[in-house]
C-alpha cells in the first residue's frame, strides 16, 4: 500500500487549478486502491499541520483572512489525515534540517513521508537533497 504525503505546493495546484491538479485531484478522489486478490485497502493521504499553515499565511496574505478560513475549510474537508506534532515527527524534521538545505517547513513536511514511508507530492526541486524521501514532483506547467 502506498500513502501520500500533500506538500502545500500540491495543496495549491488543487485550490488554484495549477499544473498537478490533474495528478493531486485522482488521489483525493480514490483513498481505496487494489491490494491484488480482489481485495481493497485504504490508502492514507497525510496533511502535514505545516502544509495547513502555510495555506493559510498565504491565502491570507493574496486575499485575506475570510478567503483564508474558506480556503482551510475546503481543505480541512478532503479525504485526508491532517497530522499535527509529535516527538518522533519533531525529530525527524531536526534530523532532516541538518542535514539539508531545506526550509524548516520542508523540513517537517517531507520529514512526514519518510515517517511512514509514504511519497510525498510536491512542486519544489529543493526536495531532491532529501537521502531516501520517495517522491513525486509534479510540473510547474503543463
Amino acid at each position: 500500500m502506498t500513502d501520500f504525503v500533500l506538500d502545500t505546493s500540491a495543496v495549491l495546484a488543487v485550490l488554484a487549478g495549477e499544473p498537478g491538479a490533474e495528478r493531486v485531484t485522482p488521489l483525493l478522489r480514490s483513498t481505496e486502491i487494489e491490494a491484488g486478490a480482489g481485495e481493497r485497502v485504504e490508502r492514507q493521504i497525510l496533511l502535514p499541520f505545516m502544509a495547513l499553515m502555510e495555506l493559510e499565511y498565504l491565502t491570507r496574505r493574496r486575499v485575506g483572512p475570510a478567503e483564508a478560513r474558506r480556503a482551510l475549510q475546503l481543505v480541512q474537508s478532503w479525504p485526508v489525515t491532517v497530522v499535527e506534532s509529535s516527538i518522533p515527527w519533531r525529530h525527524e524534521a531536526a534530523r532532516v534540517k541538518a542535514s539539508t538545505p531545506l526550509s524548516v517547513a520542508d523540513a517537517w513536511i517531507c520529514s512526514l513521508a519518510l515517517l511512514h514511508d509514504a511519497v510525498l507530492v510536491h512542486k519544489d526541486p529543493e526536495y531532491d537533497a532529501v537521502e531516501g524521501l520517495l517522491a513525486e514532483r509534479l510540473p510547474f506547467r503543463s
